[in-house]
């Protein structure tokens, strides 16, 4: 099939970009001796999942039991959940997926350690334990090196449980590399403080999980991480442009959208909006926008109604004709292709592949 014979809006995946990307992450853990554990966030889909274990990870990170439950079903088997897993329900389907596979949940409280534990127990398995830390993002996990060496304590001495280490997300580093320099210095003396706290008490710290695709490849530069889980580094988006991750070759996924309209002076409406793009903001520059629009640098994606995306063409040459189709690059790839039930793999002109997107929606 040709990508013209493609109906509209549809997200597309220039597949040789895709695989240099896995090429070059992979290259890089290798070389500073990081295991490589992917989010499959930014794709939820299996066989891009078994690519990255192909291309060297050692397994990969989900959020939710339902995307672990599809990618276990797919065949993988080793997961680690980067997310608290709370209530009766959840942890019972945890157990079992442990019987299955070689699971892994991070958390940062004794009430979560103790739900899992008593699922675990009652199921007669194990289930692996990473102790989250906030390094600054302010979303989960635990500051104080103390309390964090406490916790993993107790861990250690509930039945069903393993401790195996320390995790962390430095989501607030979407921000420019010389900004990134100075918040990675205060990081790394947490993550000193931490680990030193456990040397003192003895208690082994297998493994030390980081990173994020904005600082993919200044992993190594963070103390005693062993293995990192970018995400949307597989595709990249306007925001890894933007703070100077990636740039816009790098970007293997684009929507591909066709003009409706041009009746509104200095305005052309595409068919896609935010239910197929998302609404989330660019978070670099003026951050005004919605994406990159590839044929013409002087329009503006400045707008979404929900099935509708505005165009601002005022400053461009270019002529917007009803049934003009054009490409853009999303601001934030993970949202983007959770809206979708498919994306296309296209290379030149061609449809290679379509892959379903089987762990949208799985937010339970």
């Amino acid at each position: 099939m040709l990508i013209s014979n493609l109906d509209t809006p549809a997200v597309v995946i220039d597949l040789d970009v895709m695989d240099q990307n896995l090429l070059r992450m992979s290259e890089y853990c290798r070389n500073h001796q990081i295991n490589l554990r992917p989010h499959t966030k930014s794709h939820k889909i299996p066989e891009l999942a078994k690519k990255q274990i192909e291309n060297g990870a050692v397994g990969i990170t989900v959020a939710k039991i339902g995307e672990a439950e599809v990618m276990l079903n797919a065949g993988i088997t080793d997961i680690l959940i980067a997310y608290p897993i709370v209530g009766v329900e959840k942890t019972k389907r945890l157990a079992g997926i442990s019987d299955r596979a070689d699971v892994t949940v991070s958390l940062d409280s004794e009430e979560a350690a103790r739900g899992i534990s008593a699922a675990a127990s009652r199921q007669g398995t194990t289930v692996g334990i990473l102790v989250e830390m906030d390094v600054g993002f302010g979303r989960c996990g635990l500051v104080n090196e103390n309390d964090v060496l406490r916790l993993a304590q107790k861990i250690s001495l509930l039945p069903g449980l393993e401790f195996r280490g320390l995790m962390f997300f430095p989501g607030h580093f979407v921000v420019s590399s010389e900004q990134r320099s100075t918040l990675r210095v205060q990081v790394n003396d947490q993550l000193d403080r931490t680990l030193e706290a456990f040397e003192r008490a003895d208690l082994p710290v297998a493994t030390v999980s980081g990173g994020s695709t904005p600082t993919g490849y200044e992993s190594g530069l963070f103390r005693g991480v062993t293995e990192v889980r970018p995400g949307m580094y597989i595709f990249n988006d306007r925001n890894m442009v933007g703070i100077g991750a990636a740039s816009v070759k790098d970007c293997a996924l684009s929507v591909l959208v066709t003009v409706v309209s041009n009746s509104v002076s200095g305005r052309a409406i595409i068919d896609g909006g935010s239910k197929t793009f998302s609404s989330d903001r660019y978070l670099a520059g003026d951050r005004k926008g919605f994406g990159i629009l590839k044929e013409d640098a002087a329009a503006v994606l400045e707008q979404f109604s929900e099935e509708h995306g505005h165009l601002n063409i005022q400053h461009s040459d270019r002529s917007y004709l009803v049934g003009d189709r054009l490409t853009i690059i999303p601001n934030h790839v993970c949202s983007t292709v959770n809206m979708h039930d498919e994306i296309y793999g296209v290379r030149n002109d061609h449809v290679e592949t379509v892959w379903q997107v089987s762990g949208r929606g799985k937010v339970r």
